[in-house]
């Protein structure tokens, strides 16, 4: 289907990709600063490049948007499509901040366990993204959607857990705090990518 579309129109697929290429690499390099937190600054900083190069990649769809008279889905799909994906990369980098930031004495089995939880849905919805660009594909990418919705749901048992050894162990409020929003910054990432799982089955619903 995609393959009859002019070059500039295939082009926002090519871009989709390129985003979700750089949500699995930021998920990646956040899972390493979980497991080595001695290098924690340096990978916040690659995890801060990656960010930028995300947010260029969704300014040159938001320009082509704006110059596209013809588009291979609808605007509003392709907006949403684009914020979604950047958020994931957003929000890694949130967590990145907060790790790097907070001087924590090291991660906890929790964080380490929500951030594999993260790459396993970046992973997933870099196959999802992938999949879009043909309607041969579309049980495919549902599949994946599927595979999504599953991590956040582990993550949210994660999520759940975790607060309820912290809140009832930690005796420092301070510590307390740090933990609270490293724990739900790092499940809000897989709150995004099902967020994006969603906008892909509007698609899919509205192309078939």
């Amino acid at each position: 289907m995609w393959k009859k579309l002019l070059p500039q129109e295939h082009l926002f697929f090519e871009l989709f990709e390129q985003a979700a290429d750089y949500s699995v690499e930021a998920a990646k390099l956040l899972l390493r600063m979980t497991e080595n937190y001695a290098d924690a600054d340096l990978l916040a900083r690659e995890i801060e490049a990656v960010e930028h190069a995300c947010d260029e990649v969704t300014h040159k769809t938001m320009d082509r948007l704006n110059k596209s008279f013809i588009t291979p889905i609808d605007r509003e799909d392709i907006h949403a499509f684009s914020v979604q994906l950047d958020d994931v990369v957003d929000l890694i980098q949130a967590t990145a901040n907060r790790l790097a930031f907070f001087k924590i004495d090291k991660p906890t089995p929790y964080a380490i366990n929500l951030a594999k939880q993260v790459l396993r849905g970046c992973e997933k919805l870099k196959d999802a993204v992938q999949g879009m660009h043909s309607s041969e594909h579309y049980e495919t990418v549902l599949r994946d959607c599927i595979a999504i919705n599953e991590v956040e749901n582990a993550a949210d048992d994660l999520l759940r857990d975790a607060l309820a050894e912290l809140f009832a162990t930690e005796k420092d409020p301070i510590k307390v705090i740090k933990w609270k929003d490293i724990y739900e910054t790092l499940e809000r990432v897989t709150d995004s990518c099902e967020d994006v799982a969603n906008v892909m089955q509007d698609i899919i619903v509205k192309m078939t």
